[in-house]
Parts: C-alpha cells; sequence; structure tokens
C-alpha cells in the first residue's frame, strides 16, 4: 500500500462495516471467513481483531490470495524468508496506541514554583498502521504452508449446540416471544426454536444475547444499564460477538437485531473509532464465552 495513514485506513473500514451493516445480511461478515479462515499473524498464529480480519480479508479477496496469513517484513525475515521481488504491501493492521502529552497547568504560578510542580499528563486513544504482506508474496516454499496455514473445516449446529450447552448460564422461558438478557436475574430467556424461521437464526440470537451476558458488571463490566446512545452501542457489540461465532460456526442468515441498524449506521459516522472500540469488546467478549465454555472441558479443536 502506498499510503500507510492510519486514519485513511479507518475511514476504509468504517465504510466497509456500514455497508455490512446496512446490507442487514450476516453473509457480508461471515463467508469470506468461512472460506479462508479467520486471518492470522505468521509468527504469532493468532487471529486478528474482527475490523484488522474484517480489512485483510477484503484485501485477500480483492488481490485474489488463497490463504489468511500476514506478517510485516519484519516478521517474515525473523522466519528466514524474503518477500518477493516487486511485492508491495496490499493490506495494514492498526494497532492501538496511548498517546501521553504534558498537561499545563492554568493557574498563574511564580516561575519557581511551576519548576516544582510534578508534570501532568494526558492520555488519548491513537492507531498506527502497519503494512503486511500476505504468505503467497513471501518466499515460502509450498511444503512449508501446512506450518503456517490453517486447514478450514465445516463446524455444523452440532457443534454450537455443544459449545452454547457447555457455557454455565441460567435460561428462563420468553413469554413475550422475545429473546433477551435479563440482568435482575442474571439470565437469557429464547423464544423455542421453531419460532425462528431457520436454526441458524435461532442460534444468531442466542450468541447475541450470550455477548449481552458477559457484559455483567461481576463479569466484564460494561455497565447494561445506560442511555438510548449507549444502549445502541452495546447492542453493536453484541451483534459483533454474535457475527464472529457464525463466521467460526459456518453460521449464515440476516442479523438478527436490525431495528438498531441506524442507529449503529449514526454512532460511526459521529465517530468512526468507535467501531474500533466495539470490535475490541466483542472479541474480549467471544474470548470470555471460550474460556467458559473449556471449563466444561471444550476445547479448541472442537470448533476448528
Amino acid at each position: 500500500m502506498k499510503d500507510q495513514n492510519a486514519f485513511k485506513i479507518m475511514k476504509e473500514i468504517t465504510r466497509d462495516v456500514m455497508a455490512a451493516i446496512e446490507s442487514g445480511s450476516l453473509e457480508k461478515w461471515v463467508k469470506p471467513w468461512q472460506l479462508f479462515g479467520f486471518p492470522k499473524n505468521v509468527c504469532t498464529s493468532k487471529e486478528y481483531g474482527i475490523f484488522n480480519s474484517f480489512h485483510l480479508t477484503k484485501s485477500l479477496v480483492d488481490c485474489r490470495f488463497s490463504y489468511s496469513t500476514w506478517g510485516t517484513i519484519k516478521q517474515w525475515n525473523s522466519l528466514n524468508y524474503q518477500i518477493k521481488e516487486g511485492e508491495i504491501s496490499k493490506a495494514a493492521v492498526l494497532f492501538p496506541m496511548n498517546i501521553q502529552i504534558p498537561v499545563k497547568s492554568k493557574k498563574k504560578r511564580k516561575q519557581e514554583e511551576s519548576d516544582k510542580e510534578p508534570v501532568r499528563y494526558k492520555s488519548y486513544l491513537a492507531f498506527k498502521a502497519y503494512p503486511v504482506y500476505n504468505i503467497e508474496q513471501a518466499n515460502v516454499k509450498e511444503s512449508d504452508y501446512p506450518f503456517f496455514v490453517t486447514e478450514v473445516h465445516s463446524k455444523g449446529l452440532d457443534r454450537i449446540d455443544a459449545f452454547v450447552n457447555a457455557i454455565e448460564h441460567n435460561v428462563g422461558d420468553s413469554w413475550s416471544n422475545k429473546a433477551a438478557y435479563v440482568i435482575g436475574s442474571d439470565s437469557i430467556i429464547m423464544p423455542p426454536k421453531e419460532h425462528f424461521r431457520r436454526q441458524d437464526d435461532y442460534w444468531s440470537t442466542y450468541l447475541h444475547e450470550l455477548g449481552h451476558w458477559t457484559g455483567a458488571k461481576h463479569r466484564l463490566n460494561r455497565n447494561l444499564q445506560m442511555d438510548e446512545s449507549s444502549y445502541a452501542f452495546e447492542e453493536l457489540v453484541a451483534e459483533l460477538c454474535s457475527a464472529i461465532f457464525a463466521g467460526e460456526f459456518g453460521l449464515s442468515g440476516q442479523l438478527q437485531h436490525k431495528q438498531y441498524i441506524q442507529s449503529w449506521i449514526e454512532l460511526i459516522e459521529k465517530n468512526p473509532r468507535i467501531i474500533l472500540k466495539a470490535g475490541r469488546l466483542a472479541m474480549e467478549a467471544v474470548d470470555y464465552l471460550k474460556v467458559e465454555a473449556s471449563k466444561a472441558e471444550w476445547t479448541e479443536k472442537r470448533i476448528k
């Protein structure tokens, strides 16, 4: 990429995410991940966050790469590989950084007094863009690919059933045919499966409510009792949590909370960085649920 400006990349991600939200379809989110798997780093083997993944997968499709393994030049070199001659970066990942700047006192004091005063700092979140290269842009031998490329497997509804049931949580019946996380009783209420057009829709909704469940004060503490704007943000976090799992388990279908789409778009238009924050919190929720499921002897191998 010629321009690695973090703000420009953030605008591109925001534009693509808003298009996916406006479509009202999970396919825009999860189909690429179902085909290629979540993008991962060649050195750490860790998956990138949801919006870096969204951006990298789009680049993968646009450039017609086949594998979702990426790394910086330094990372490829550390593994004794080189970027092929003539190759340029086709994507970049955003890395959050806390920047601290000194805060000057507004009070007028004598020079000798101000010299003794300890310097106070104010921190704010910024992003730095790192250019990355796909495995097909490096001189990796075909025989070495299995070390860095993860084969994509179909998950199936039986796997998601086992995953959800492995998470210890309270479940109640919905008398109003409405799905919800009830803060007071710390429980999830779900309509019967037969009330949904497809099982995919049922499980997408269930995972959305489990996303809310992680935000309880005694879990990830996201302050679920809030004003209208904050409520829309929490709904976005839960929907992104559901979308991530949809990509892992092979679910498809429609977004289950379309009534919030306009609110989400307004939030993102006012502050493009809000989508990155929502993605970070959604990944935290996903990781929390995986840990909870693992307590019932669930292993990552069963969803891969």
